[in-house]
């Protein structure tokens, strides 16, 4: 997992001292984990580093008054309901030795060979939640599609490793290949002419038949 060092300012806490660091332009944040807890604010570029992306990162926090880095882990982030900007941000402290969950995203590699043969790749889950120590956080979950054919699909059972656990059932699907639309509604045109072609034969062999009944009642008449 890769880490964004971000520097924030000691800040009072309070509603009058919230207003005056939004109005300044800066976003109140508190860190929090094992005997820890600290109300600091940073600019709102900072924090584009870890917001606007789809990348996992892990934070590197140097807060005023602090001597040490803090690793963190961005917990949660209020917005406002009206205008959608950034009202507060929550950071975990991360403890080496015990497991943290994420949402990690999922990337696709490859073309699937069902497409090719006009089928049509479908993909249900963007992000995994995942469980895992903080040195073996994926940035991502790879996912490779190359050998999808029509009919195949991918499900959570299919990427087990031994690296980090996901946190969803076994069977939950997350990619597929179906068959289109154009490709049924061919399949479908080729039954009906087979048919038609078979119902053309079974009526000209009727009509053979019938030839050869009325050939055996002509010679009988010349009796």
């Amino acid at each position: 997992m890769k880490y964004v060092n971000i520097y924030g300012n000691k800040r009072n806490i309070g509603k009058k001292a919230v207003r005056f660091i939004r109005m300044s332009g800066y976003i109140p944040c508190i860190l929090y984990g094992k005997n820890i807890n600290i109300p600091f604010s940073i600019s709102l570029e900072s924090l584009k580093k870890i917001v606007s992306t789809t990348e996992i990162y892990g934070v590197t926090l140097k807060i005023e008054g602090y001597d040490q880095s803090i690793n963190a882990i961005r917990k949660e982030i209020q917005f406002d309901p009206v205008n959608n900007k950034i009202l507060h941000v929550d950071f975990y402290q991360i403890d080496q030795s015990k497991p943290i969950i994420l949402e990690i995203p999922v990337k696709t590699v490859g073309r699937p060979v069902g497409v090719e043969k006009g089928g049509e790749y479908y993909s249900f889950i963007r992000k995994l939640k995942v469980k895992a120590s903080p040195y073996n956080m994926p940035e991502s979950i790879e996912l490779n599609i190359n050998f999808l054919d029509i009919g195949d699909r991918i499900i959570v059972e299919d990427l087990y490793n031994d690296q980090y656990t996901i946190l969803h059932p076994s069977h939950t699907l997350i990619a597929r290949v179906k068959s289109s639309r154009t490709i049924i509604k061919s399949s479908q045109e080729e039954n009906q002419e087979e048919k038609g072609k078979e119902k053309g034969k079974e009526k000209e062999k009727e009509k053979e038949k019938g030839k050869g009944k009325g050939k055996g009642k002509g010679k009988g008449d010349k009796k």
